[in-house]
């Protein structure tokens, strides 16, 4: 159930002293950013003279012509009518001329604006209102790809200044709350459409799961937390049998001890393999490769010579 001290309680527990820190919320006027900013506003109030601040900001796409400046004014409302410092994207039709990928662009475009917000203001962290609904679609579509433990471990709560308080709280939870506070905010028609894979996750295979699993969001919450736990672990090992098969090197160019790491167990060895951009057959074949063997991945090039496995990283032009 999504409250402000069960709100309150997810925040703390995402950094030390994290009440006395100054944030970035990334606000697009739908209901779950609405919520997280006036439960922000209600943390303001309720910390006094404790140090927390906080900004907003919103990108205008002006992909859906008169909704899109809609949900802008929502927001700056939002903000004017709370004394809260607003900060606006107002996406060119030039830099629209560059989208390749739509989503991967926009996300693109969003996230290169709040850190340039981020540093200008001297701010901590950008906050997301993620929920547990998107864990869910993120985790099917991982799935679907073949991801590994990492992929399939979740969205990390707090993760390079980004923190994702509401992820433990589902879609439902965070609508019902924004029900009965009287909380403002925009729909957006898009969200409506099966365009992406994600919509068609949210429309028709979320609903029959929990049509079938009534408490489904909650065992699948438990079961991601244990996941993630052995991701971590998994992760330490990589780390730990990495620095044991390198000799000698930098980040740039480095030399493994290719008989070391081929005592390690399969999983160990595909994934420091794939952690130099190989993926699939490729891994297999940088493995079992004979001396003198020449590999080149999106990242690397490595070579093989007797008993060892020179890797150079590439330089963005060779890419």
């Amino acid at each position: 159930m999504l409250d402000f001290n069960n709100f309150k309680e997810n925040l703390e527990v995402l950094g030390e002293d994290i009440f006395s820190k100054k944030f970035l919320l990334a606000v697009s006027g739908g209901s779950d950013s609405m919520v997280l900013s006036h439960l922000f506003r209600f943390l303001e109030s309720a910390q006094n003279d404790n140090g927390l601040e906080f900004q907003v900001a919103h990108v205008n796409y002006h992909f859906r012509g008169e909704d899109s400046n809609l949900d802008q004014k929502i927001v700056e409302d939002f903000c004017k009518k709370n004394d809260i410092k607003f900060h606006l994207k107002d996406v060119s039709e030039q830099e629209k001329n560059q989208m390749k990928s739509l989503q991967n662009w926009a996300r693109g475009i969003r996230y290169e604006f709040f850190f340039k917000i981020l540093k200008e203001e001297n701010l901590d962290f950008i906050v997301t209102a993620h929920h547990l609904n998107d864990e869910l679609e993120t985790f099917i579509i991982n799935l679907s790809r073949g991801s590994g433990i990492k992929g399939l471990s979740g969205i990390p709560k707090n993760e390079n200044r980004i923190l994702r308080p509401f992820l433990t709280f589902s879609k439902s939870e965070i609508y019902a709350f924004a029900e009965e506070n009287n909380i403002d905010f925009r729909e957006d028609k898009s969200n409506q459409k099966d365009d992406y894979l994600r919509n068609k996750i949210r429309h028709h295979l979320t609903p029959k799961l929990l049509e079938i699993f009534p408490n489904f969001l909650n065992q699948f919450q438990e079961s991601l937390s244990y996941l993630n736990s052995a991701n971590q672990f998994f992760q330490e090992e990589i780390q730990k049998t990495f620095e044991e098969i390198l000799i000698s090197g930098d980040e740039k160019e480095f030399v493994l001890d290719k008989e070391k790491l081929l005592k390690k167990h399969k999983t160990i060895i595909v994934e420091i393999i794939r952690k130099l951009g190989f993926t699939g057959i490729e891994i297999e074949k940088v493995i079992f490769s004979e001396n003198g063997k020449f590999f080149r991945s999106n990242s690397h090039e490595i070579s093989i010579k007797r008993k060892e496995i020179y890797c150079k990283k590439k330089h963005e032009k060779d890419e």
